[in-house]
């Protein structure tokens, strides 16, 4: 009994692995079914290595995603990430005006070119 206290014990303090992934990947262009799941094998046993061991479940999924995602993206596969459509910005399209001209050179103020002779 003593013995099957501290397994449950022992036991209680590491989670299992994770199933698999949480995630989605895609196979990449020009990818075959069959290269999809040899990597997808691969990158199922890289994540678990990388996961490490960790007790919060949470976090080892986490970590495992991440792993998993970044060895597939590696391998030449889809990793969709999430995003949003903002509104489109509206641009005014008015011209701005133009600069006002530039002062007349020093020296020649009032006077008109025939009366510099």
């Amino acid at each position: 009994m003593k013995k099957l206290g501290w397994l449950l014990i022992v036991a209680g303090c590491s989670s299992a692995p994770p199933m698999g992934p949480n995630v989605l990947v895609l196979p990449g262009s020009g990818k075959t079914y069959d290269a999809f799941r040899t990597d997808d094998a691969e990158c199922r046993q890289h994540a678990t290595k990388q996961a490490g061991d960790v007790s919060d479940e949470k976090l080892l999924q986490h970590r495992y995603d991440l792993a998993y995602q970044q060895c597939m993206y590696a391998k030449g596969h889809k990793v969709p990430v999430a995003g949003r459509y903002d509104e489109p910005v509206r641009v005014d399209r008015r011209a701005a005006p133009p600069p006002p001209p530039p002062p007349p050179p020093p020296g020649n103020r009032g006077q008109s070119p025939n009366s510099m002779n």
